[in-house]
């Protein structure tokens, strides 16, 4: 709680703010939080960032026509255009390795440990709705 004042007190980007920050609920989640550390691993171990890995992997989708990027400084977009410049795909058994993390977190909306006995207001599933 205490951070979650802090945060909305000095923002750091847009999902501190009290328009964004609790629709974001999905991406705070422990289940969310874990599907990153995750990838973040695979993407170390496999000798690359986690914007790498992840804007790879969206190259390579084929139902993928455009990737929206929101970069802050010039140094996020030279890593990007570096990335995007790469020809070569992800090897097959890295691709099988990021659905195997997918799969064990598809819907971050409904991924919350916070849930209690019953459904009659105890805990918490998904996002709250306004």
């Amino acid at each position: 709680r205490d951070r979650a004042i802090l945060s909305l007190q000095n923002p750091r980007g847009r999902m501190d703010t009290r328009g964004w920050g609790g629709t974001l609920y999905r991406y705070r989640t422990e289940a969310a939080q874990g599907a990153i550390r995750d990838y973040a691993a695979l993407a170390k171990a496999n000798k690359m960032s986690l914007t790498e890995l992840s804007l790879r992997w969206n190259k390579q989708r084929d139902m993928v026509t455009t990737t929206l990027l929101g970069h802050t400084n010039m140094e996020q977009l030279r890593e990007t255009l570096d990335i995007f410049a790469k020809k070569d795909p992800l090897p097959n058994d890295l691709m099988w390795e990021i659905d195997r993390i997918h799969l064990r977190n598809r819907l971050p909306l409904f991924s919350s440990n916070r849930v209690g006995k019953d459904w009659y207001g105890e805990g918490e599933i998904g996002e709250p709705i306004p």
